[in-house]
């Protein structure tokens, strides 16, 4: 099926913002999979950036992400305008959804969809693995406990690293 309009990616992660220069900005990226320790899980925010090319004429469209058991898990509504080309650029739409307080009840390969908002036309945009793995929490907190006893005192277990490494 045709998409609505042209992604180029789809970023997923804890925040993301865009600065006055049309520089993004993401904190907390998810590579490609989702760990959490147990479910059912709750993840304070969850932002899925979406950089597009922008259509010729406003859109409408509806933003899904579906469980693999196909339950639409999150999802929202949304409009894409046309972008003027700056010149030696490409034309780009950053689209940003941020949903807090999501609930994730099972594991595994869940789809993001663009559709219209009749769901005529639905196309697949991008896909991810949630995992469980209930050592996810603690293997973070031995790590950084870890690093912190490397570390000289006053100084921050970044700047240690950064020390040891040769310029």
């Amino acid at each position: 099926m045709t998409p609505l309009f042209k992604v180029r990616y789809v970023l997923v992660s804890d925040y993301a913002t865009v600065d006055r220069g049309g520089k993004l900005l993401i904190a907390g990226l998810y590579v490609e999979d989702l760990v959490v320790p147990s479910l059912p899980t709750l993840i304070s925010s969850l932002v899925f950036t979406v950089l597009a090319e922008p259509p010729k004429e406003r859109r409408k469209f509806r933003f899904e992400v579906e469980s693999p058991s196909g339950l639409i898990v999150l999802g929202a509504d949304g409009e894409i305008d046309p972008v003027p080309n700056m010149d030696g650029a490409r034309a780009r739409a950053i689209l940003g959804f941020q949903f807090n307080q999501a609930m994730f009840n099972e594991a595994g390969e869940f789809k993001v969809f663009l559709s219209t908002p009749e769901r005529t036309e639905r196309s697949e945009i991008h896909r991810f693995i949630l995992i469980v793995d209930p050592n996810v929490g603690i293997a973070r907190a031995r790590e950084a406990n870890r690093q912190n006893s490397l570390a000289p005192a006053n100084v921050s277990p970044l700047r240690a690293m950064a020390r040891q490494c040769p310029r």
